[in-house]
């Protein structure tokens, strides 16, 4: 998490990788496990959060994303944490580098912003897909207090993209 904690830092990544626009709209998600896009299509309940997860892990390996939002597209860094891990734990997170995804605006088919659960208001869950078959499913906390950019720029994504 030390490599993401401050804009600066985020700032300097997506600088690195040429991600980095007048509009920048940088915040953090985690991989929703309990929902997975294969070749039969969504999995759900206990059957999804086992073999979806298993799936998701081998066409999705990774346990988080660092976004940053553009007027020209979304680019992803990739997000690790050590081991298998039973919950996420945002501290023990580990950027990979040189594992970098974006996407131009043209190549996104759709971005949705919904409740994550009927009952439950920290939480959003966030569905991308794009042009080359990839669906993104993530959710994110609405406050992330060890992320100081994160709260403002992920409402602002929020207001952007939510279903109305």
């Amino acid at each position: 998490m030390e490599e993401f904690n401050t804009i600066e830092k985020c700032l300097e990544l997506f600088k690195s990788a040429k991600c980095v626009g007048k509009e920048n709209v940088i915040f953090f998600t985690f991989k929703d496990t309990a929902k997975t896009t294969g070749p039969s299509g969504m999995l759900g309940g206990a059957v999804g959060a086992f073999a979806g997860g298993m799936v998701n892990g081998m066409e999705y390996p990774y346990d988080g994303l660092l976004i940053n939002k553009t007027e020209n597209g979304i680019g992803m860094f990739v997000v690790k944490q050590p081991g298998i891990p039973l919950t996420y734990k945002l501290e023990k997170m580990k950027l990979q580098k040189d594992q970098f995804i974006f996407y131009k605006n043209e190549d996104i088919e759709e971005i949705k912003v919904k409740k994550f659960a009927l009952l439950n208001n920290k939480k959003k869950s966030i569905t991308i897909k794009t042009s080359d078959g990839k669906k993104y499913m993530l959710f994110a906390n609405i406050n992330e207090p060890k992320l100081s950019y994160h709260n403002d720029n992920f409402a602002k994504f929020v207001e952007k993209y939510s279903a109305k």
